[in-house]
């Protein structure tokens, strides 16, 4: 329900560099790791931006997540929401060494609610929105190094394109040096107007890849990855990055293009509500989830997941972040979803 379009950047020079490249990799690897995240970056580095609110956290393509409607904690109230989201990268200028892309994301909440904001004392809501749309550039330096620059604009809010208030901008460059063998470090400095860190701050990044036929670890700030093949057919991946968002998956790969998994996911998400009382303050959306599902890769850049799951510890509150008390805290009562997302890989 929370996945990214910035990244693509990183993606490229990750690609490109030598580390990364199809022909390094042994014929006897594990399938190609899906996971329900884009395939063109690795997930640490999505989700750690992610956490810093550099992206619109949606991949290319089209996804839609349905939660019943349950009860709100307090409140004679009931909840149900629908989450529709597209994504698309389109690579406008292309050479050996040098790409120019574009991407833009469409988010949007639609809640079927009688609930009220506790604080503010007003009706919850009908919709929430998230529209982004910006690209970015990735050079090659030789030797295997890289580098790259990305911005985006948009707009989060119950009232989308309300004032510029409610507007979002998010800026990221990045290098990346080839370090021993096929290992990297990779250097960035990611600003963003909104997101649990940084708020306009730009904050410096360092993570470094280590690689070998079954493992691949990204240990960075502030975040750590983990993908291990202890066989062909299974997968296990872990992804931590500050503060609240939490990854750990189990996959066992059929065939090379179908798979099951399991997982543990704690996300979050937010807006700039219209009418809210303190221009700094943002509505945040946290939850936790335990899912299952299916997933097939339909061509080799086209992939079809299916998973449904039991969120809880889900719950609405209006702060500056870094913290889960704030204004118009509203709790969900825990319940299931059914999601569905139909991915274009690049």
């Amino acid at each position: 329900m929370f996945r990214p379009q910035l990244y693509c950047a990183i993606a490229v020079a990750l690609v490109l560099s030598p580390a990364v490249t199809a022909q390094d990799q042994p014929e006897t690897d594990p399938p190609a790791p899906t996971g329900g995240r884009a395939s063109c970056v690795p997930d640490a580095l999505r989700s750690t931006l992610d956490a810093l609110g550099a992206s619109s956290g949606v991949p290319d393509g089209f996804g839609y997540s349905w939660y019943p409607s349950v009860s709100v904690r307090g409140q004679r109230a009931r909840i149900a929401l629908s989450n529709f989201q597209f994504g698309a990268t389109v690579p406008f200028y292309t050479t050996d060494d040098d790409l120019v892309f574009g991407n833009g994301s469409v988010r949007a909440l639609d809640f079927r609610s009688n609930a009220r904001l506790p604080t503010d004392r007003v009706r919850f809501p009908l919709a929430l929105w998230d529209a982004q749309a910006g690209g970015g550039y990735v050079g090659q330096l030789g030797s295997g190094w890289s580098w790259g620059t990305t911005l985006n604009f948009g707009t989060a809010s119950d009232r989308p394109f309300n004032s510029l208030a409610e507007a979002t901008i998010s800026a990221l460059a990045f290098l990346r040096a080839p370090a021993r063998d096929q290992n990297a470090w990779l250097f960035y400095v990611v600003s963003t107007s909104n997101g649990q860190l940084g708020r306009n701050i730009p904050v410096p990044g360092v993570a470094y890849e280590y690689h070998t036929d079954r493992l691949t670890t990204i240990i960075g700030f502030p975040f750590v990855s983990i993908d291990y093949h202890p066989y062909r057919q299974i997968q296990l991946e872990l992804i931590y990055a500050a503060l609240t968002d939490l990854q750990a998956r189990a996959s066992y790969h059929v065939t090379d293009e179908a798979r099951v998994f399991t997982a543990f996911e704690w996300a979050n998400q937010s807006w700039f509500r219209a009418e809210r009382a303190d221009r700094r303050d943002q509505l945040f959306l946290y939850e936790k989830r335990l899912e299952g599902g299916v997933g097939y890769r339909i061509y080799q850049q086209v992939d079809f997941q299916l998973i449904a799951g039991y969120a809880f510890d889900r719950f609405f509150v209006e702060n500056r972040g870094l913290s889960f008390r704030g204004r118009n805290r509203t709790d969900l009562a825990p319940g299931r979803f059914i999601s569905g997302q139909l991915e274009f890989k690049y």
